[in-house]
């Protein structure tokens, strides 16, 4: 088996970023479902989460301010938004899924995370059959703690 690993330090392009870019892997699905049989903190789940892959967070671009100090940019298209979101209503009405939900730090990242929100509510206008709800990322986190 051969693994790839992008060096941590200075000067090094992520391989996994190479790898989203290349091959314009724009949208990161994992699927979570409960297995029969093994018990869990919760039961009967069946969700998917779908996560913009080259954005936000992993734009790769970071600097040095001064020394010790480093700065990453967290950078937001409308165009990439709406691409991972059309991506996850689509996908939800061809497995039959009834919801999606918006998971976003808005009330934080005003800007950023305000356009993927905004861009987020109108492209459900476009999928009626599909119920969108919002929350936000910190709230999502405190009700998975709470079951453990």
């Amino acid at each position: 088996m051969i693994v790839l690993q992008t060096p941590i330090g200075k000067g090094h392009v992520s391989l996994n970023l190479t790898l989203r870019r290349t091959f314009n892997l724009f949208a990161n699905v994992r699927p979570c479902r409960s297995i029969a049989g093994y018990k869990t903190a919760y039961d009967d789940v069946n969700t998917i989460l779908i996560r913009e892959n080259t954005e936000g967070e992993y734009s790769g671009i970071e600097h040095e301010v001064i020394e010790g100090v480093v700065q990453s940019i967290k950078l937001i298209t409308r165009e990439a938004s709406e691409r991972v979101l059309r991506f996850a209503f689509q996908h939800a009405e061809a497995i039959g899924q009834k919801k999606v939900r918006a998971v976003h730090k808005a009330t934080i990242m005003k800007m950023s995370d305000g356009l993927f929100l905004s861009t987020a509510r109108e492209v459900a206008k476009d999928f009626p059959q599909i119920e969108f709800s919002e929350e936000l990322l910190d709230n999502v986190c405190l009700k998975a703690c709470t079951v453990l």
